[in-house]
């Protein structure tokens, strides 16, 4: 049985803001998955240059696998992590089987915007590689898709909170029809 919600979203720091504040309105434990490997790790680049770059991203990758599946053995817990690493190795499926999948959906242009904001470059090539292929994976895969594209972390907050409702009880309905049938 599924207990935890797993946020993702090509904008990082809108998925945690949104992922923090849903777990205190729902009463549940919060984990950003990329805070804990950062912790496991300690610092990724000097792992990088002792290991060199092969084994380095295959040393990373197994801490990223271990730190997944700890999570997933978590209860009532809000997951945030990065896409990347959501869906590298076998951990969307550790997710999958855990963890409903929201997506916070965004355009090309909230993230340029949110980018420029903070200051971040925007490669725009990644860019639209991100909008085109990742974008119709994550429709594809997730459970719960929320176009954010016109909402600050507050509104969303209040969009997903209908959205999830709305999501439950379509399963609730489901589950009827098929103890029926």
């Amino acid at each position: 049985m599924k207990t935890n919600i797993a946020f993702i979203c090509l904008l990082e720091n809108y998925a945690k803001n949104v992922s923090k504040i849903m777990a205190e309105k729902l009463e549940m434990f919060y984990v950003n998955v990329d805070d804990m490997v950062q912790f496991e790790l300690g610092d990724a680049e000097h792992v990088v240059d002792t290991l060199g770059k092969s084994d380095g991203e295959k040393y990373i990758n197994k801490c990223e696998n271990k730190v997944v599946g700890n999570v997933t053995s978590f209860e009532n817990t809000i997951i945030c992590m990065n896409p990347t690493t959501m869906f590298s190795n076998d951990n969307f499926e550790k997710i999958v089987n855990t963890s409903y999948v929201v997506y916070l959906q965004i355009s090309p242009k909230f993230f340029e915007q949110r980018c420029k904001y903070s200051g971040d470059y925007v490669d725009q090539e990644l860019n639209n590689i991100a909008f085109t292929e990742r974008d119709k994976f994550y429709v594809e895969k997730s459970d719960i898709v929320l176009n954010c594209s016109a909402f600050k972390e507050q509104k969303a907050v209040k969009k997903l909170m209908k959205a999830i409702n709305k999501f439950f009880k379509k399963m609730a309905r489901e589950h009827k029809r098929k103890q029926v049938a």
